[in-house]
């Protein structure tokens, strides 16, 4: 006898800002309900409602390459790639974490092949953070240094660990995290997305009702501390207002960089 999933229903809301300085947005995000195809439109100004079926509910965020060629174009081709991908994988089997990782190795595949094809996107290349929600589960897949909290019970932990030249060396205890945070090599990225190879970090967590799912780009974070992030983005804060008043916060400090955030709740 087939036993059904438990499922769980999941409110969220997402926001990018082209910030204070930049000319162009090189951030993307996307979100999607697997099960039905649907997609949240930039434009709504509520929170969607999903459930986490089976085939799962995909959010994800990109931040283009600073500086490199087409980095709007990286992030963006990077956010479709993985969500086409995972819409076409749902369609045929229950999607893990396994199909997650397939579907974001592909994606940069693709970055990478449309960076040869034109010279003025070779080297293109951008971070992904994508996480898929099924059942009472959460797959993290992670490339870049783009970040996922998970904020539980008045508390926030992330759940990602930065590929970057600085957290290296904060692992191997040769820096400290303040030291790391300042530091004019913290944008130094060891790998991203259109690399002709990437390696997925990928993690699994359950989640449970109450829980909340913070995904940035390091437009936020590397301005907002963890400490900030947890006041606005926790619960009962509007899903929509915290997203809001986090960009607002980086736009007051000046916001030099591009800034994207979801804010999602496990109800």
């Amino acid at each position: 006898m087939n036993v059904p999933m438990e499922r769980r229903l999941l409110r969220a809301f997402g926001k990018t800002d082209l910030g204070l300085v930049r000319e162009t947005n090189e951030d993307a995000f996307g979100m999607i309900d697997l099960s039905t195809g649907q997609r949240w439109q930039r434009c709504s100004e509520t929170p969607i409602e999903w459930f986490t079926t089976p085939a799962g509910v995909l959010l994800s965020v990109s931040d283009g390459m600073g500086g490199a060629k087409a980095g709007e174009v990286a992030s963006a081709l990077s956010v479709e790639s993985v969500l086409d991908g995972m819409l076409s994988a749902a369609q045929l089997v229950q999607p893990n974490g396994e199909t997650l990782r397939h579907v974001v190795e592909r994606a940069s595949q693709r970055v990478y092949e449309a960076g040869r094809r034109r010279a003025d996107r070779k080297g293109m290349g951008a971070t992904l953070t994508a996480v898929l929600l099924s059942g009472t589960m959460a797959y993290v897949a992670q490339i870049g240094d783009s970040r996922a909290y998970l904020l539980r019970s008045g508390q926030i932990g992330q759940i990602t660990r930065d590929q970057s030249y600085v957290q290296l060396l904060v692992d191997a205890g040769v820096m400290t995290p303040e030291e790391a945070s300042s530091s004019p090599r913290r944008n130094v990225i060891l790998q991203v997305m259109g690399q002709e190879a990437v390696r997925v970090a990928l993690g699994r967590i359950d989640v449970r009702a109450g829980d909340r799912l913070l995904l940035c780009s390091d437009g936020l974070t590397n301005f907002i501390d963890d400490e900030t992030l947890n006041l606005v983005a926790k619960a009962p804060n509007h899903l929509g207002l915290a997203c809001q008043e986090l960009v607002t916060r980086t736009l007051d400090i000046g916001a030099p960089d591009n800034v994207t955030v979801i804010v999602a709740e496990v109800a």
